[in-house]
């Protein structure tokens, strides 16, 4: 059973503006705690409601707290479509922002979690609250706890990752890893990168990349057990 994964696109222009498109599905998380009778009686309360809207960001930013003016701006351009159905058993979200330029996607990836969790909280029905009460939010099963190890850079002609080496070597005291390290096997943690570029890379360097024909297009799979197994093996450089 796939718990959840993450599909991450950046689209880049030449002008390095662009578009940030994060869809994570998390449907196997109910699935998951339907076995677990997890909130039963709330969970079927919820079979015969279904969710399939977009939202726009702007106003729901105003609600977000602790973060800045600029990225407080960033996430009113933004847009989030949720489709939740308990009865199939489908839970995915789709997140898209755009940015006028790359150093924005850090900014974007740090504030992505927040944002997503506070707007599916907005669009959950009552019930849903105690049905899923004690299953894993978006946040703690995304990638941000992970991205957490590494520094990722973007500029207009280099895009690196590279893990903090001194913040791994402590790794093992961190209880969020220690929970995601036991649900790896059920595919929570997996991710996937693409990356759109404006021009054809002239190098693309990393364990789980691969580079399209044309050069333009760079796709990096990337499992939560190699995050535990040798985490070096999720660097990645890429020169375009």
């Amino acid at each position: 059973m796939t718990g959840c994964e993450t599909t991450r696109e950046i689209s880049l222009n030449q002008d390095g503006s662009g578009t940030l498109v994060t869809t994570t599905d998390m449907s196997g998380i109910i699935g998951m705690a339907k076995m677990a009778g997890q909130g039963k009686e709330e969970m079927e309360k919820l079979e015969d409601k279904a969710i399939d809207t977009i939202i726009l960001l702007d106003k729901m930013a105003d609600s977000l707290k602790d973060i800045s003016a600029e990225e407080r701006a960033l996430v009113k351009k933004g847009k989030l479509g949720l489709q939740m159905n308990f009865e199939e058993e489908k839970f995915i979200t789709k997140l898209e922002f755009p940015f006028s330029n790359p150093g924005q996607i850090s900014k974007l990836d740090q504030i992505s979690a927040k944002a997503m969790q506070e707007a599916v909280k907005k669009q959950m029905p009552a019930e849903g609250d105690s049905a899923t009460a004690g299953m894993p939010s978006a946040a703690d099963v995304s990638q941000g706890s992970i991205e957490d190890y590494f520094t990722t850079t973007y500029s207009k002609d280099v895009i690196e990752k590279k893990l903090i080496k001194e913040k791994y070597d402590s790794v093992g005291s961190d209880e969020n890893m220690k929970a995601l390290k036991e649900m790896t096997a059920m595919g929570v943690g997996n991710s996937t990168l693409i990356i759109n570029l404006p021009r054809p890379a002239i190098k693309a360097e990393g364990k789980n990349l691969t580079l399209s024909d044309d050069k333009r297009k760079v796709t990096i799979a990337a499992r939560a057990e190699d995050f535990f197994e040798d985490a070096t093996q999720l660097e990645f450089r890429i020169e375009y």
